[in-house]
């Protein structure tokens, strides 16, 4: 409460105090325990504040004064910076980057293994081997997948609409064409072929050493048979 009290009268007094403009020297004294001796310092020392608070508000641009540095500081480094800055480099020029003068190295990283690998690879292992390509190796493979539509095409199309009309077969109109495809072989067939062997020989067609043999096989029709034949019908009759 005495505290509240004290509070109370200080800011009254600086109220008080304001209204003069004539500013005394206000001198500050604590005792041990940082407590002012009288309210008289207390109130010295709110006018001050708030005459400063005050003189600054109403201060004017005019009376800011600007200090400006004589000298811009010069940053010294203890290193070349050409060293490490292109040929030619000027940082005032300016940067017009063109992409056409970029060159992209790319750079294959070495590996380097801390074992011999030939101890776990095949006799002979060669890893390049084997690497040319061949597109005729290459088997491909056309998948035809259904489609599943969840709805009725029928609406869609027209009335009497088949989808397999026209699509019967006619043998005669498939031109078939013979390639014959010379195959070259990297090696002497020769040395695994019998002594005179020809591969020619033999093929000259003569129809006479050709045999037909004739098989009559007998079939039966079952007794249903007489039911698609006339009355009277005798198969061996002239």
């Amino acid at each position: 409460m005495k505290k509240l009290s004290i509070l109370i009268g200080m800011v009254m007094v600086s109220t008080t105090l304001l209204s003069f403009s004539d500013k005394n020297e206000c001198i500050i004294s604590m005792d041990d325990n940082g407590e002012f001796f009288t309210l008289s310092e207390v109130s010295c020392l709110f006018e001050d504040v708030l005459s400063d608070d005050q003189q600054a508000g109403n201060l004017s641009l005019e009376e800011i004064k600007v200090v400006e540095p004589n000298e811009e500081e010069e940053i010294i480094l203890d290193f070349n910076t050409a060293a490490y800055l292109p040929i030619g480099f000027n940082a005032y020029t300016p940067i017009k980057l063109n992409l056409d003068n970029i060159v992209v190295e790319e750079m294959e990283e070495e590996i380097t293994l801390d074992f011999n690998t030939a101890e776990y690879l095949p006799i002979g292992f060669n890893a390049y081997a084997g690497m040319k390509l061949n597109l005729d190796d290459i088997v491909l493979e056309e998948v035809e997948e259904e489609i599943v539509l969840d709805f009725n095409t029928a609406e869609y199309l027209p009335i009497g609409f088949n989808a397999y009309a026209g699509k019967q077969l006619n043998l005669n109109d498939i031109v078939l064409v013979e390639i014959e495809e010379e195959i070259v072989l990297d090696f002497n067939t020769a040395e695994y072929l019998p002594i005179g062997f020809n591969a020619y020989a033999g093929k000259a067609l003569d129809l006479n050493d050709i045999k037909v043999e004739e098989v009559e096989e007998e079939i039966e029709l079952g007794k249903d048979l007489r039911n698609y034949l006339p009355k009277g019908f005798n198969v061996f009759a002239k």
